[in-house]
């Protein structure tokens, strides 16, 4: 998944590198006028904003505008401006670098989208894969656990049989959950579990439980615990097609056993 601290860190090298940008122009500010001096500006807004997304690239169009200001338009090193063509390149920067933020934020945000749906798509790929080559289901399972949580918002992912005997586990087993989800909505079963949740984009920080079947005839558990981020409803759905590709392992490895409910 995306390192979620991503978007502080452009922030800051975005803030940081226009006012290093400001510093190295000063030895041109008296060779041109200040709205030269926008261009530079306008560039550095435009890579922060394809790499750290909207308000990354608001914070440096804003410092940018500050030191163009402070650097490089008279009187220097003060918050104020002499000249009206200075006046006016400091709102130029300023409407402009707005306006790239948020369209470069824009195609940052479907790129991101776009690489979420490729990783999704993946793991049902892997999760094909496994099915067809028919290895030991630990062996198997596993691989498609790993791409589950590279793929979706997941703290972590086990899967058991039905009596609930552990086959897999990323990264570590955890108690079992006591939360029963929807095969569909992944959300919880009871409408009173369902109030606890902060958001109903969220699945359950505490873990829930996804009985797995095939028919009418249950092969074993799923348990899912999420992280402090949204689950689309094409995140649910990927995962309540992965847990079907699940059940499949299990009813074909032979570790189904007859139907318990949750200990």
């Amino acid at each position: 998944m995306k390192d979620d601290s991503s978007p502080l860190i452009y922030l800051a090298m975005g803030s940081l590198a226009a006012i290093g940008l400001g510093i190295a122009l000063i030895p041109f500010r008296e060779a041109t006028s200040a709205s030269n001096f926008t261009l530079p500006f306008l560039v550095l807004t435009i890579v922060v904003a394809e790499f750290g997304g909207r308000w990354a690239a608001v914070a440096t169009a804003m410092v940018s505008a500050l030191s163009l200001d402070f650097f490089l338009t008279q009187p220097y090193l003060h918050l104020a401006i002499q000249d009206k063509h200075d006046i006016i390149a400091f709102g130029s920067l300023i409407v402009c670098g707005l306006v790239v933020a948020n369209l470069g934020s824009t195609r940052t945000e479907r790129n991101a989208d776009l690489r979420a749906a490729r990783r999704q798509q993946d793991a049902l790929h892997t999760g094909l894969v496994e099915l067809e080559r028919g290895a030991e289901i630990d062996f198997s399972a596993g691989r498609l656990l790993d791409a589950c949580r590279d793929a979706l918002p997941l703290a972590a992912i086990a899967l058991r049989d039905n009596s609930n005997a552990l086959i897999v586990a990323r990264p570590a087993p955890r108690p079992v959950p006591q939360i029963m989800l929807e095969p569909d909505s992944l959300l919880p079963s009871s409408v009173a579990d369902r109030d606890l949740l902060p958001s109903a984009d969220l699945l359950p920080q505490e873990g829930g439980r996804l009985a797995l079947s095939i028919g009418r005839r249950q092969v074993g558990w799923l348990d899912l615990w999420g992280r402090d981020a949204a689950m689309s409803p094409e995140s649910r759905r990927t995962l309540s097609d992965l847990a079907r590709v699940l059940a499949a392992m299990l009813a074909l490895s032979g570790k189904d056993s007859p139907s318990s409910g949750p200990s």
